[in-house]
């Protein structure tokens, strides 16, 4: 993924994102807390009730964060606020809603037949390869898709 470049200079610059996966209670979500506390930045997450949630977490951590925005509101706010920084919390969330609409249309328009070429898979697995993904303790591990036959 040779697109992360440093705007100004036109140099590569690894500025992706870090994904960080963990099971529940982890301390994934106190962590983003923290990160955007530090950083004035805002949390992003799949929803009002998940946002409140978050922002009430954070008082009675004693930390200071602004009032957390969903998915759908950040289009609207990162125009107005281009230089903050975000923290995408319960991603899986989005990534599932995503594929789950997309499977829906196929249903509702009678979609009989997909086809996925498996060069296709491999290029999903090079995009994955590229993201850099850790655990909860700084581990790196890498996502992959897997075709597997069925028993």
């Amino acid at each position: 993924m040779d697109n992360f470049r440093c705007t100004c200079l036109n140099e590569r610059v690894d500025n992706r994102p870090q994904f960080m996966v963990g099971s529940r209670r982890q301390g994934k979500t106190v962590l983003l807390i923290k990160q955007a506390s530090e950083t004035d930045g805002i949390i992003v997450c799949p929803s009002h009730h998940m946002a409140d949630y978050i922002f009430h977490m954070a008082r009675d951590l004693e930390y200071s964060i602004k009032q957390p925005i969903t998915y759908d509101e950040l289009s609207l706010y990162s125009k107005r606020r281009r230089n903050k920084e975000y923290y995408f919390d319960e991603f899986g969330i989005q990534l599932e809603s995503i594929i789950r609409r997309a499977l829906d249309n196929f249903e509702r328009d009678h979609i009989k037949t997909i086809i996925i070429d498996e060069g296709s898979i491999s290029r999903l697995n090079d995009i994955l390869g590229e993201l850099k993904v850790c655990n909860i303790d700084g581990k790196k591990l890498r996502l992959k898709m897997e075709i597997c036959e069925e028993d």
